[in-house]
């Protein structure tokens, strides 16, 4: 079913999806960016915009997150901090004390682009892999995705090239789109019938259009696996790189992290194991014990981040790890594009 609405009866849709029992994440403008927020009652989303500087990723795998606590055998001497490992005498005692709360509020994403649908597709695919990550699952579970159509990208995307415009099945409730000086709403669940049969609707004959976006660079891929990405020069092109790792950290679908136990110094022996975002562009990425780092170069790293994207998430999830956002060129303080390391231009 698909209705027609006005721009003010679209804006009412966040406030009847909080009466629900969600909790809204939008994008809004503030200080010259949109990125995307909890939506407050006094402020309006941002309609007319062609990316975040964030993604979804942040609501459903924070920054930094503690997994449980547990007691150890620390103890403070005058030495320092002394641990107690196991040995023959026997194991250290350990008391795990879970920390995890379920969130009680649903999550409901509104009016972000295709890309970004995309890249809850693939987080979903890496991330609820059996055995499902607890932590991520509870995000996840009853999220409510509203869709907003994007018809022309900027000069970073590359979403045509990898068809990641293309909304995939069930991943959203509703699918909006601006129709002259209105919005036109297609439901896609019965989430999504509930909440369209609160507003008043002028219902529409036809299909839902379905448009492809504009470009204002296209590109093709013509890398694509292993033997080429190694054989390609990319150092000439990093030059001016200044490993911030600005590229994973705005990426919607980097989600390497790292687990670091941490001691509380007023009582050492309350730990603390935290989650935290790890990117594979920081040379301590591929350091081991010893000191032996196997991603040494920036060249190397870079290398990594794009196998990652296309051949390694391709052979292990069936998937390519890029939505073509453009992210990660729109932030990179040194303008660098690996589009034109994996692809050439054809317009």
């Amino acid at each position: 079913m698909m209705i027609r609405v006005s721009k003010q009866e679209l804006l009412e849709l966040p406030s009847l999806l909080s009466a629900m029992g969600y909790s809204v994440i939008a994008p809004i403008r503030t200080g010259g960016i949109v990125k995307l927020a909890p939506l407050g009652s006094d402020i309006q989303p941002e309609l007319e915009y062609v990316r975040v500087v964030n993604s979804p990723k942040k609501f459903l795998l924070p920054d930094d997150e503690l997994l449980f606590r547990y007691r150890s055998t620390a103890t403070i001497t005058s030495y320092g901090l002394k641990i107690r490992f196991p040995t023959a005498e026997g194991p250290c005692p350990v008391a795990i004390l879970p920390e995890y709360n379920p969130v009680r509020e649903r999550l409901a994403l509104f009016g972000i682009h295709q890309c970004m649908v995309n890249s809850v597709r693939y987080l979903d695919t890496v991330m609820l892999r059996d055995p499902a990550d607890p932590y991520y699952k509870n995000r996840r579970d009853g999220m409510f995705i509203a869709e907003l159509d994007c018809d022309a990208g900027d000069e970073y995307c590359m979403c045509r090239t990898l068809g990641t415009y293309k909304v995939p099945a069930g991943y959203a409730d509703i699918r909006m789109r601006k129709s002259g000086d209105g919005y036109l709403i297609e439901e896609a669940t019965e989430a999504g019938k509930e909440l369209l049969s609160k507003l008043k609707r002028q219902d529409v004959k036809g299909k839902y259009p379905i448009s492809v976006p504009k470009m204002v660079k296209d590109f093709e891929l013509v890398t694509r696996d292993d033997q080429e990405i190694d054989a390609k020069e990319a150092s000439r092109s990093l030059v001016a790189c200044t490993l911030c790792a600005a590229c994973t950290v705005t990426c919607p679908t980097c989600y390497c992290m790292d687990i670091e136990d941490k001691f509380s110094l007023i009582d050492p022996s309350n730990v603390g194991r935290t989650r935290t975002k790890m990117s594979c562009q920081r040379r301590c990425y591929s350091t081991i014990a010893g000191g032996t780092t196997f991603l040494a170069a920036k060249e190397e790293r870079f290398k990594w981040r794009v196998k990652h994207k296309f051949p390694f998430s391709i052979n292990a999830f069936k998937l390519v790890g890029c939505t073509g956002c453009g992210n990660c060129i729109a932030c990179c303080p040194a303008g660098i594009d690996f589009r034109e390391f994996v692809g050439r231009r054809v317009a």
